[in-house]
């Protein structure tokens, strides 16, 4: 039963580390680790190592659900796991592990959904995975307390938290940088404009006659 338990343990642990990394690739996207990122590799391979490391967390998340629920030391309901506060055993850890499995579920839900949902509904609902986090992050902490905690049942949640909060002051950083000038941010003088287009098709300028130079 012990064995069970700490097999349960280990894949939410798993499952913490992995959604950590979503997050700080999230966090990181279009900054300049992205673009670089990019550069070395395909976009849409950026793109699906995001999402399939989410898909493997939920696969995780999954996993250790159900090693909660089949295994006898805890006397555990599956309603225990999605309604916080209605489980009498070990009441703030499961309390707070339902949270963050209902968050992480809205998530998945509008993922799902997203074609059906506006982009700002959609946002909300995606954003709120960084507060699942913290709220993962409580339920694995006060587990560890929880049947005697050993050195990985802490380091990992100390390594999941520095890895997103690194990434989200990357990102902050990179929101501050000053901003490019105005043809840098594609805002050029007309004439300007004119003359990269004509260089780039090879046409001739066009000479205005009035712009001539009056002769001496």
């Amino acid at each position: 039963m012990i064995e069970l338990w700490n097999v349960s343990r280990a894949l939410g642990l798993v499952a913490l580390l992995l959604l950590s990394v979503v997050l700080a690739l999230g966090a990181l996207h279009n900054t300049t680790l992205s673009r670089a990122a990019t550069q070395a590799l395909p976009r849409f391979v950026v793109v699906a190592l995001h999402r399939n490391l989410a898909l493997i967390t939920v696969v995780f998340v999954a996993l250790h659900v159900v090693a909660v629920l089949v295994t006898p030391y805890l006397p555990l309901r599956w309603y225990h796991l999605v309604v916080p506060g209605t489980a009498s055993f070990n009441p703030w850890p499961v309390g707070l592990g339902a949270v963050a499995l209902d968050l992480l579920l809205a998530v998945v839900i509008s993922s799902s959904l997203r074609r059906y949902l506006s982009k700002r509904a959609w946002l909300v609902v995606h954003w709120s995975a960084y507060v699942c986090f913290p709220v993962a992050v409580a339920h694995a902490v006060a587990n560890a307390s929880f049947r005697g905690g050993t050195w990985w049942t802490l380091v990992v949640p100390l390594l999941a938290t520095a890895l997103v909060v690194a990434s989200l002051i990357q990102r902050r950083a990179a929101r501050r940088r000053p901003a490019l000038p105005l043809a840098g941010r594609g805002r050029t003088d007309p004439v300007e404009a004119r003359r990269a287009a004509d260089h780039a098709t090879g046409q001739q300028p066009t000479i205005n006659p009035e712009a001539r130079p009056p002769r001496p």
